[in-house]
């Protein structure tokens, strides 16, 4: 099985001053289960910047 080098959604973590990635949490082709994901990544650390972005466009928190 062949890696894949891109997904559709990408959660990452973000440095308080917002402009460095920190972490990649996950990257996943489906929707519902990255914005699920997202959600627990927001529960797990609620003090952290965290983004879920498609492609290169972001969605806030304030959508889902």
């Amino acid at each position: 099985m062949k890696n894949k080098t891109y997904v559709a959604f990408n959660i990452d973590t973000w440095a308080a001053a917002g402009n460095d990635m920190v972490e990649h949490l996950a990257g996943l082709d489906d929707f519902l289960m990255a914005v699920a994901a997202y959600k627990a990544a927001v529960a797990a650390k609620p003090k952290e910047k965290i983004t879920l972005r498609q492609g290169v466009r972001g969605h806030g928190a304030d959508q889902f």
